[in-house]
């Protein structure tokens, strides 16, 4: 019996070594290499299918915003058109004309000229600053440099042969249109009335956002008015600060229609603070 048992127990044992032997020999399998490296493909291969769906979403995200920022810009471009047109050049060019004329203080790049029988000859170009009363222009009149000061009803011109100070005082408060609107180039938007008004369209000046306006007003400066008629204006306005930023006029002669003047005014520097002090006349030639 005891041999039975012993030849069963031998049985046993050789059936579980058996086993175990089948359990290592696919554990190595499992642990092979070659399955190792399925694994590792398997795996990066799904890792790159989520870079990839990633990616995607990346990219289907920037054109979902730059759609949104299209149709933004665009909204607002929109509605700028439709502001620009509800516009009144007339209302504008009112609003502009007496902000501008009231401002303390500009500076201004100014050129007036003739047309004689479609020859042009340049009267004055000149760049000029001006605060309150107090003025200073410099550039060039009829081909002759000129820097002049106009303080205090006083006017100080430099005598470039001379080399010294000419000293004109005056008790006038009218002296400055001496030189028409060279020293006062404001002057020449005080209008008496205004007609034919129309909206030109718009043009980007120095940042502003200008309406361009054309206009036949009568003018009131006096000069002006006894040698010139049929003024034209054409006017930039920047109507988001209500200011007058360009002009141009043309007039005829009332003596000779084949004359024509032409006077371009560039404005900046609305309300700054601009120091004008009277020059060193230390050496002074009076008339």
């Amino acid at each position: 019996m005891s041999k039975v048992y012993g030849t069963w127990y031998t049985v046993c044992f050789m059936q579980v070594c058996r086993g175990w032997n089948k359990i290592l020999h696919r554990s190595r399998y499992i642990c092979s290499r070659p399955l190792i490296r399925c694994i590792g493909l398997r795996i990066k291969t799904i890792g790159q299918g989520v870079r990839g769906i990633k990616k995607r979403w990346i990219v289907v995200a920037l054109i979902i915003l730059a759609a949104v920022g299209v149709v933004l810009i665009s909204g607002q471009k929109m509605k700028d058109s439709y502001y620009k047109s509800k516009l009144d050049p007339l209302a504008e060019l009112q609003a502009a004309i007496n902000k501008t004329t009231a401002v303390q203080s500009y500076k201004y790049e100014m050129k007036s000229e003739f047309t004689v029988d479609e020859r042009r000859e340049v009267i004055s170009q000149v760049q000029g600053e001006k605060n309150q009363a107090n003025t200073h222009i410099k550039g060039e009149m009829v081909n002759t440099n000129i820097d002049i000061y106009y303080i205090n009803r006083t006017i100080y011109n430099y005598d470039a042969f001379g080399k010294k100070w000419l000293v004109i005082e005056s008790g006038s408060s009218n002296s400055e249109e001496l030189l028409i609107s060279e020293l006062n180039p404001l002057s020449n938007f005080r209008f008496k009335e205004i007609n034919n008004v129309q909206k030109q369209g718009f043009e980007d000046l120095d940042g502003a956002d200008c309406m361009v306006v054309a206009c036949n007003p009568s003018v009131e400066a006096q000069l002006l008015d006894t040698m010139w008629k049929d003024f034209q204006y054409r006017i930039w306005l920047d109507y988001k600060s209500d200011l007058i930023m360009k002009s141009t006029l043309t007039a005829t002669n009332k003596k000779n229609p084949g004359i024509v003047l032409s006077i371009d005014v560039k404005l900046s520097n609305f309300d700054e603070n601009i120091d004008i002090k009277a020059p060193d006349v230390s050496e002074v030639k009076k008339p």
